[in-house]
């Protein structure tokens, strides 16, 4: 059941407010948790499996989030890394791509890439 490769169970609950905006809050769980809250789950969405991928490179932390279910097709690499002050208080940063990786497009968390990469949406069915 995956206990071997380091399985760790999330919960995501969204909410919105009044004026429209989402809020997410997520939580690690336990399996005892994972177990109970999918009987109770919401129908109307898929439950999004993905691997992940932690690594440092060259002061960096990345995660590499690969989507199994229900989609297998996209792969999103996340960087955390610290941003400096720039000009008019807007904060540049600089991301250093690992060269052992390739990658198709970034992301900058609009919401047509919500659309298209978020969990949230994802797991919408059809």
């Amino acid at each position: 059941d995956g206990e071997a490769s380091g399985t760790v169970y999330g919960w995501t609950g969204v909410q919105k407010t009044d004026d429209g905006q989402t809020i997410e809050k997520k939580r690690i769980i336990t399996k005892r948790e994972y177990n109970s809250l999918f009987n109770n789950r919401d129908k109307s969405r898929h439950i999004v499996r993905q691997k992940r991928i932690s690594f440092l490179w060259n002061i960096q932390s990345f995660t590499i989030h690969e989507y199994q279910e229900p989609v297998s097709d996209i792969c999103i690499l996340h960087a955390q890394v610290q941003s400096t002050p720039g000009s008019e208080g807007v904060h540049d940063v600089d991301v250093s791509i690992p060269p052992f990786l390739e990658v198709d497009k970034l992301l900058g968390g609009s919401e047509e890439d919500k659309k298209h990469y978020g969990a949230y949406h994802i797991s919408l069915r059809d």
